[in-house]
């Protein structure tokens, strides 16, 4: 009677809580010595997700039996830990306990989870060993994992060898040749199939769409007898992924049964192509929502810079969970708005739920924009700290390096890239930039060529770093050397910022009818980058000829940026061009070109403190300004001239 109602306890479990409290039940009543409760409660650990739960309650069998071990490895397969299934099931071998039909069946859902096809030749040696090569669940997980992990060779000669198929060997085997694209043969077995699914349907329409035949996925989809959410879900996916979008919502309109998961699929879809106000159309159309659905809406607000309607969801928001202040934090990050981005990132922390790498990577670009190293190693000491430096992923490297070269710490920098274990030509490339950009030349250039060495192939953000890096340090021929280097030996189109490089490493160097050459063979219009950097360079060899060519351009491609009116007027006055500055000013206030506001921050005890030129949101303006004109008063006793103060 006890031992039932324990059964029925733990079949009734929903919620990770409910579990502690009835193994804490069992412990305590000495019940967990009988075998079929611990597989229960192993079992339960595994229908919800708790793979480290159901390891720590195998524990309590000094020597587990198969059923035991096998239920242990389920549930590493369930919480997506196939390396852990494998482990579990070494130290079952070890324990000299014989597999069951049921053990390699998990292990090799855990294959095609790894992809790892050595794993699955494995198990399938010892299906054979332990006889069980003629059971269909075996031949069937084979076919599955053999396929899942691109060896559709042994899958297919699974396939052909079985005595009997079912409905399972025909979809999996299909599913595997359509997932590799491989349609033509899927699509012989699956006029082959002496009977069909839904499954089947929609592995063949999948097929379609993933080699981008959508007109004969949708012939397909037509000629389907009945319909489940998935067929459509899948159908709908297929146009949104090649931009189909009144396709996809015409076919979202009939479908006639619309789960929470079709309305998400449609309003993502929406929300990646910018169509944010279909996408809030039918956000308002939804019975019922859910976290996801809010904060597929704030990403694509994000995506398409519109800030202020990001947060006004964000802050509507019912529920929010840690993706959803991810999206938040790193869109501010990603949109030029690191100060909002930590602001929200402290009221995260607030919440007591860890970050993710996503939402830390996030907070760290945002301190690489303002260049405030005391705020950035706050949070990679609280943060990252505990992660061995071998075990950061390449992203967060690469992030940990361009947030402490922004902040002027080039050396701290350079020991995160030494300390890494896994770097990828972005690693070298922000490391290289960062030489570059703090004008250490030889060290970037040296860098590249290990990078090379190690057998790494640059991309077109390398040579941005490399032709910087001779700009800067004025390495003229290497530069022009790197810059024939890529088309030539990489084959990579240099782009405008490649250009800009080049025009400002040949302006640095005053050969500014070299840059102009450079500029007339270029394959494509200049833009505004190329004409800055040529203006910039004519600023600082006063050459007010090509400045007025470069200017006229800058004045058609960005008639609202001072800054052009500015440089070019400098240019005038180091010549004594006094005549020119007054027309240059009065062409500005004819066009309505107004200066840009001056802004500034700096970082007081990791708080940043934000300035804009005659701004006085500050909480303390009052006193800063007082301070600022008792300066101004004491700088004029001593003999300054309002105009040298301003």
């Amino acid at each position: 009677m006890v031992v039932n109602r324990c059964l029925d306890l733990l079949h009734h479990c929903c919620h990770p809580k409910q579990l502690h409290q009835a193994h804490a039940h069992l412990l305590i009543s000495g019940l967990l010595s009988l075998p079929h409760l611990l597989n229960a409660l192993i079992r339960t650990c595994a229908r919800l997700g708790l793979a480290q739960h159901a390891e720590r309650a195998l524990s309590h069998d000094p020597n587990p039996n198969a059923f035991l071990w096998t239920s242990a490895i389920h549930a590493q397969v369930c919480s997506n830990l196939p390396k852990h299934a494998f482990v579990l099931f070494q130290s079952m071998l070890a324990h000299q306990a014989r597999p069951l039909e049921f053990t390699l069946s998990s292990l090799l859902k855990a294959s095609a989870l790894n992809l790892d096809p050595r794993s699955c030749l494995s198990l399938h040696t010892h299906v054979e060993k332990l006889g069980f090569e003629s059971w269909i669940l075996l031949q069937n997980g084979l076919v599955d994992a053999y396929a899942k992990c691109g060896r559709l060779d042994l899958a297919r000669e699974v396939f052909d060898e079985m005595d009997e198929r079912d409905l399972v060997s025909w979809n999996s085997i299909i599913a595997g040749y359509s997932g590799q694209g491989e349609v033509g043969i899927a699509r012989k077995l699956f006029e082959e199939m002496p009977e069909r699914n839904s499954i089947s349907w929609t592995s063949i329409i999948g097929g379609y769409l993933r080699v981008g035949d959508l007109v004969e996925a949708r012939t397909l989809f037509d000629r389907m007898g009945e319909r489940d959410p998935a067929s459509w879900r899948v159908m709908i996916e297929g146009y949104l992924a090649y931009g189909e979008i009144v396709a996809a919502q015409y076919l979202f309109e009939l479908m006639p049964q619309k789960d929470i998961g079709s309305w998400n699929l449609m309003i993502r879809g929406l929300c990646q192509f910018g169509e944010m106000c279909r996408a809030r159309v039918l956000f308002d159309q939804m019975p019922k929502k859910n976290v996801a659905s809010w904060t597929m809406m704030v990403d694509g607000f994000m995506k398409i810079g519109d800030l202020g309607s990001a947060v006004l969801f964000f802050e509507q928001m019912p529920e929010k969970n840690l993706i959803s202040w991810t999206v938040m934090i790193s869109g501010f990050a990603h949109n030029g708005a690191p100060i909002q981005a930590l602001d929200l990132f402290w009221r995260f922390e607030q919440m007591g739920i860890e970050p993710d790498e996503t939402c830390i990577l996030g907070a760290i670009s945002a301190c690489s924009q303002l260049g405030i190293l005391e705020t950035g190693e706050k949070i990679i000491q609280k943060h990252i700290n505990q992660i061995a430096k071998t075990e950061l992923s390449p992203q967060m490297v690469t992030s940990m390096i361009d947030m402490y070269a922004k902040c002027g710490a080039v050396d701290k920098a350079y020991r995160i890239f030494k300390e890494a274990r896994d770097k990828d030509v972005v690693c070298y490339s922000a490391m290289i930039t960062a030489f570059a950009n703090h004008g250490k030349g030889e060290e970037a250039l040296g860098l590249f060529y290990r990078m090379l060495e190690n057998g790494f192939r640059p991309d077109g953000v390398t040579f941005m770093g490399v032709l910087s890096a001779c700009s800067h340090s004025a390495l003229i021929e290497e530069g022009k050397k790197q810059f024939e280097s890529m088309s030539k030996d990489y084959g990579i189109r240099p782009s405008e910022r490649h250009y800009a490089c080049m025009v400002d490493l040949l302006g640095r160097a005053g050969c500014l009818r070299e840059v102009l050459e450079l500029i007339e063979t270029m394959p494509f219009e200049p833009g505004s980058s190329i004409w800055g950097a040529m203006l910039a360079a004519c600023r600082v060899h006063c050459n007010v000829e090509l400045a007025e060519v470069a200017a006229k351009h800058l004045f058609k491609i960005e008639p609202d940026n001072s800054g052009n009116y500015v440089l070019l007027s400098n240019v005038y006055a180091a010549k004594n061009q006094w005549e020119n500055v007054s027309k240059l000013r009065a062409m500005r206030r004819e066009r309505g070109v107004r200066k840009n506001r001056g802004c500034s921050w700096i970082e007081v005890n990791s708080c940043v403190h934000e300035f804009i030129m005659e701004d006085r949101r500050h909480p303390d303006s009052n006193s800063i300004y007082e301070v600022l004109e008792g300066l101004l008063g004491e700088m004029m006793l001593i003999g300054h001239g309002i105009d040298d103060l301003i």
